[in-house]
């Protein structure tokens, strides 16, 4: 009797643990397509988002919030005061940054990912491109909803805002005539400029991933939510990079990094030939 007993138990937990891979699995399948060719409408084969862009009531979802943060960000879309799309969005414009925060907000009020997948769904339509990526990587690595998804680095998202034009131009070449290729990107500044022997540190895609990937897990706006440490990991965060970059810049033959003047010329600008 005892056996039996404990082999149903076994057999519960099982399914709990199969159900559980599922939603996370689901979860992630959602996410991964919401950011899947964000410049272009979403694709009918990704029916169930495809319908919440086209149908759904936003004002429906299950919110804490009363439904502040979605009748706020309807009301804006609706007076035609959000950034278009198409056009470049930069978090240090305080009334782009304002935008995405909003959809953040959004998401983050959600109850259940049935709502937050419908409402970022909806909201990727009709919001400006990079508003909705900034908004949804923040959301997701905040939400207790999407805890176990992982989101794909930026620069398979957006790998216009990591690599120059040249090779984006080689990219859709070898795309349009399905030949394989290996494109190697030369650095942005001239050899003749000293500044260029640490490029491979500046340019380098994978530390400025990291780099904007960390200001997603703390922003600078960030307020209402509670985030231990917040302050003295943001200073030890980028006193490493500091540090790291002065050593390499010693390595090379150069004084270490000079402080920023702005009243001041800049001796040698940065050209990042987007």
């Amino acid at each position: 009797m005892m056996k039996g007993i404990a082999i149903f138990v076994a057999v519960l937990g099982l399914m709990a643990v199969n159900a559980s891979a599922e939603s996370c699995a689901e979860k992630q399948q959602a996410v991964n397509r919401l950011l899947n060719k964000v410049t272009e409408p979403i694709r009918s084969y990704f029916t169930d988002l495809k319908e919440a862009a086209d149908s759904w009531d936003p004002k429906s979802s299950k919110c804490n919030d009363g439904h502040a943060a979605v009748n706020t960000l309807l009301q804006e879309i609706e007076d035609g005061r959000v950034l278009g799309q198409k056009k470049i969005f930069s978090l240090f414009n305080d009334r782009q940054r304002e935008e995405a925060i909003m959809l953040v907000n959004v998401l983050m009020a959600c109850e259940d990912f049935e709502s937050f997948k419908n409402n970022a769904a909806y909201f990727r339509e009709r919001m400006n491109e990079g508003e909705f990526v900034y908004a949804l990587y923040v959301a997701v690595s905040h939400s207790d909803l999407t805890k176990s998804v992982i989101l794909p680095p930026l620069y398979e998202i957006t790998p216009h805002m990591f690599c120059n034009t040249e090779v984006i131009n080689k990219a859709i070449s070898a795309k349009m005539t399905q030949t394989p290729g290996k494109f190697r990107m030369s650095f942005t500044g001239s050899k003749k400029n000293p500044e260029q022997r640490v490029a491979y540190f500046g340019e380098d895609i994978g530390m400025n991933s990291h780099h904007v990937h960390w200001h997603m897990d703390f922003p600078f706006w960030w307020n209402g939510y509670q985030m231990d440490r917040k302050g003295e990991l943001f200073f030890w965060a980028h006193h490493q990079l500091s540090a790291r970059f002065d050593a390499e810049r010693l390595s090379n033959h150069l004084n270490p990094v000079d402080e920023l003047y702005w009243t001041k010329p800049i001796a040698e600008g940065f050209a990042p030939h987007t």
